[in-house]
């Protein structure tokens, strides 16, 4: 009995808490996912990720705490403004897009650390690698829309080292470390 009355309780707030659960899906045309990256010792190159997607599962949109974040990036989309990098950055000696085209993200806790602050932890894959990254979240703001609907803002900023996901060229002139800064708008969805 207890184990029956003990599944029924369960049950009961899982159903509550996935009715009241809310999707907001990224909406590209206000956001991006950009990246700078030290080059011989001296200056930054910064690019960005043209082509992405994705989403923020929370429970009730007033406080993020324990949401859930997924997200890809179409790696071929990469843009630093010169065509000729672009292109050596595709290739094999760093993401190699021919067998990993996609980058993605997927939070595995994204934990309260002040009022509209964040630390978000997930799985990044990138080139095939999957490693657990930290990534620190600011929630800008909520508003309504004129149509009825609702869009909050986010800043994500962090730092991953490209050597632990297998992205190795250009070693003795491009740092490891890559700076990650995503401005973030999301559309809460109907």
């Amino acid at each position: 009995m207890n184990k029956f009355l003990f599944s029924l309780i369960f049950l009961t707030i899982f159903s509550v808490s996935q009715v009241n659960a809310q999707v907001w899906k990224v909406d590209i045309s206000h956001s991006s996912i950009l990246f700078n990256v030290k080059h011989s010792g001296i200056s930054f190159v910064n690019g960005r990720f043209e082509s992405f997607e994705g989403s923020i599962k929370d429970s009730d949109g007033s406080d993020f705490s324990n949401a859930a974040v997924a997200f890809t990036a179409q790696v071929n989309s990469i843009n630093t403004g010169v065509k000729g990098r672009d292109n050596h950055l595709r290739s094999a000696d760093f993401f190699d897009v021919e067998n990993h085209p996609e980058l993605t993200f997927k939070s595995k806790s994204f934990s309260k650390v002040a009022e509209g602050k964040y630390k978000v932890v997930g799985d990044m894959t990138m080139r095939g690698t999957t490693k657990e990254i930290s990534l620190m979240v600011e929630h800008i703001g909520t508003i309504d829309t004129r149509n009825g609907g609702k869009k909050a803002g986010f800043r994500i900023v962090g730092t991953i080292n490209r050597f632990d996901f297998g992205v190795g060229g250009a070693k003795g002139s491009v740092a490891p470390e890559v700076e990650m800064i995503c401005n973030i708008e999301a559309a809460l969805q109907k």
